[in-house]
């Protein structure tokens, strides 16, 4: 594809987002990695959001199966779509589901110099709290419209919106990978996994995108917030349930849909 169309199309996901629509664009004439993350940074840009961090998603086995990736995918978190635990949110045309997600609040810039090494323990170290969270994903076209790694990566790296709870207390001691993480939807228990669901441990999340942003010239900042991924598979949610996300003793937080 062309830069002016990459362009174009970037701007008419923005404007869909902005809309609350679907619409039927041409996901399917993006055929390259380079031209997906074009279409993603312009559709950032059109939207005219701040950006406070990261989100990733299909960080496990299961969710990169629903979303057809063969690997996790990222796009920037905007500012728009971050809400606290217990708010209620609307939900737009597109939805894909919801699903629990533990997310790092960074303490520096990581890697912080150029050879710093990159793993999950020096991204331990370099962020500052973790917190419970619900991502709810969605797409900006029809469900014929292929889903893969490209388009995912396309369309804001499927973000629809993400709720954080509280900082987790103790969280540095805790075994992250074991952590229990039970998903419910009004107070029925409807999917459970752990948090090493995610790449292995969810520290493995930030240094994968630290990799990712090295890639292209960046790195992640002092307090941006990263969302590692689902950790319990993808629910269908409705309008009118709650939806709750509880990580035993890091915490629960709670989303009321309508």
């Amino acid at each position: 594809m062309s830069f002016g169309s990459l362009e174009n199309l970037g701007r008419e996901l923005a404007e869909c987002r902005r809309l609350g629509r679907v619409v039927d664009l041409r996901l399917e004439r993006i055929t390259a990695e380079d031209e997906a993350d074009a279409v993603r940074d312009e559709a950032v840009a059109a939207y005219h959001s701040s950006v406070c961090g990261y989100r990733i998603a299909a960080t496990t086995a299961l969710t990169r199966r629903l979303l057809g990736c063969e690997a996790p995918v990222w796009a920037p978190l905007l500012a728009a779509e971050v809400r606290p635990g217990g708010t209620s949110f609307r939900l737009p045309p597109g939805v894909i589901g919801a699903g629990c997600e533990l997310a790092f609040v960074m303490a520096r810039p990581y890697p912080l110099h150029g050879d710093e090494e990159v793993s999950r323990a020096s991204a331990g170290r370099a962020v500052a709290a973790c917190r419970p969270g619900v991502g709810i994903l969605g797409r900006r076209v029809p469900g014929s419209k292929p889903l893969n790694a490209l388009t995912a990566t396309a369309d804001f790296g499927l973000g629809v919106a993400f709720v954080e709870g509280r900082d987790a207390e103790g969280w540095e001691a805790a075994d992250l990978a074991t952590v229990p993480v039970t998903a419910r939807i009004d107070g029925r228990a409807v999917a459970a996994g752990h948090g090493g669901d995610v790449l292995g441990h969810p520290l493995e999340a930030v240094a994968w995108l630290a990799r990712a942003l090295a890639r292209r010239g960046g790195r992640l900042d002092a307090g941006d917030l990263v969302a590692t991924g689902t950790c319990a598979g993808l629910l269908q949610v409705l309008p009118g349930q709650t939806f709750a996300a509880d990580f035993g003793g890091l915490g629960t937080v709670e989303l009321r849909l309508e």
